[in-house]
């Protein structure tokens, strides 16, 4: 009997370990310090789509890389208040990826009323 727990909580101990990998850095990373975050990448670009659903809110970012997809399912409201169409938003990602999920927001720069964006530029200063 003893063998059959020990071996129960060797598989338990694997299938845990498993899950902390996975989830663990989502999790705990907006508590740690930067230097224990990880390589972290700027990356700046122009909103240009904002669609909000019932349980998440997606922002579409040009970048000089390419575009992003960001969705954010906490702290919608928030985000959602805070971002607009034009603006510049500046995101901390792990990777340039073109699907992002909860990205971390370093800034966002508002859309001057009446100035537009020079042509295939996308609104970014070079």
């Amino acid at each position: 009997m003893k063998v059959w727990l020990g071996a129960l909580l060797v598989v338990i101990g694997i299938v845990l370990g498993a899950v902390l990998v996975e989830v663990g850095p989502r999790v705990a990373a907006p508590y740690l310090p930067e230097a224990l975050q990880g390589k972290v990448e700027v990356v700046e670009g122009e909103v240009i789509r904002k669609q909000r659903e019932p349980d998440r809110l997606l922002i579409t970012v040009v970048t000089p890389r390419g575009a992003i997809l960001a969705t954010f399912k906490r702290m919608i409201a928030e985000v959602d208040l805070l971002v607009g169409d034009g603006d510049t938003l500046t995101l901390a990602l792990r990777r340039f990826e073109p699907f992002v999920e909860d990205p971390a927001i370093r800034s966002v720069k508002k859309r001057v009323p009446g100035a537009s964006a020079p042509s295939g530029s996308a609104g970014l200063k070079p």
